[in-house]
């Protein structure tokens, strides 16, 4: 468990990157997320928390594996939704790399069908109890 911002810097030099692993301790993942991507949810702040996910991340949508040509904000699709959920906004661990089309049947369509969401339902049930102390 990385518990301070000096692990977490030696973790990031040895190659890792903690944002989207489960063992960094909650307080320090929300100085570094704020670090960042800043305070709130505005426009600049998404933009930064976007452009850090599609830079961290495979160019390869999840679901259906099809190559991802050039960056759009559209491919970071949230797991759990940041309106319902802002305070998981901006946690790396709540996103998947989607096509369109795959991002709009996560957001809109038959969840329980895609190959993704035997794994998102084990990082849902994380992700709520870590922030709200329930699966």
């Amino acid at each position: 468990m990385i518990t301070s911002k000096e692990e977490y810097d030696a973790a990031v030099k040895a190659g890792r990157q903690p944002l989207m692993e489960w063992e960094l301790a909650p307080r320090i993942r929300r100085e570094i997320q704020e670090q960042f991507f800043g305070k709130g949810h505005g426009p600049q702040t998404n933009a930064r928390f976007y452009r850090w996910c599609w830079e961290h991340r495979p160019h390869l949508c999840e679901e259906c594996g099809r190559p991802l040509r050039g960056y759009s904000a559209v491919y970071v699709s949230h797991i759990l939704s940041r309106g319902a959920y802002p305070e998981m906004a901006h946690d790396a661990r709540n996103v998947n790399i989607l096509c369109h089309g795959c991002h709009s049947t996560w957001e809109n369509g038959n969840r329980e069908g895609m190959r993704i969401y035997p794994k998102n339902e084990k990082t849902i049930s994380k992700l709520k109890k870590e922030y709200l102390g329930y699966e």
